[in-house]
């Protein structure tokens, strides 16, 4: 199941109330083995369950992840391997809000088009020009035509979370776009920026 890759509310709330990280190695039990448990699973790295035991599955999992993230690979999770964690993670209501964007705006588009929708949603998260969370970035007045016209509230499908989690993780086939549009022809606006790629139906634009 999708849900159970994603990370629990609660979980997210001790997370954020976190300032800094103890390092976790092999040995280390509760619930920041727990969050680090389930930010492994959500990316892929680790099959096993979120036990809050960290054993060798685990340690394993870190290693891969520190070797991909360009982190020393010691298996241990210290203060950068968690950080770059969170960085690439998101919660588990903001992946729901990613999955409805990517459905209602390009649910039958290529899958590397639907990841794309979702890209530009983190980008602008990540620019100053827009606002800094998922959220709001997404109910920002006039964004996104599916929120205002109400198809952004239906349901999902297992496609749409596929390509929010490959977003999540930093692949963007949209080179960086903040925008994307079907008919970009009628825009002149939107003819004025610069484009960094074509996919589907849709063109993407910076």
């Amino acid at each position: 199941m999708i849900g159970s890759l994603l990370l629990t509310p609660q979980l997210q709330q001790k997370a954020h109330a976190a300032t800094s990280y103890a390092a976790l190695s092999v040995g280390s039990t509760g619930d920041q083995v727990v969050d680090l448990q389930e930010r492994l699973r959500m990316l892929g790295y680790l099959s096993s369950a979120a036990d809050g035991k960290f054993g060798s599955g685990t340690k394993q999992a870190v290693k891969k992840f520190q070797r991909n993230a360009a982190i020393v690979q010691n298996g241990i999770a210290g203060p950068m391997t968690m950080h770059a964690l969170h960085k690439v993670t998101v919660s588990r209501p903001d992946l729901g809000r990613l999955a409805r964007v990517v459905y209602s705006e390009a649910g039958g588009e290529p899958f590397n088009g639907q990841i794309a929708v979702a890209a530009v949603v983190l980008n602008r998260v990540d620019s100053p020009d827009f606002p800094d969370t998922i959220e709001k970035v997404i109910f920002a007045p006039g964004a996104f035509t599916t929120v205002a016209g109400g198809q952004y509230w239906k349901l999902p499908n297992a496609e749409s979370f596929k390509a929010a989690i490959q977003a999540a993780k930093g692949i963007d086939p949209s080179h960086g776009a903040l925008y994307f549009n079907s008919a970009p022809a009628e825009s002149e606006w939107f003819q004025s920026r610069t484009k960094t790629a074509s996919i589907g139906g849709h063109v993407f634009v910076k």
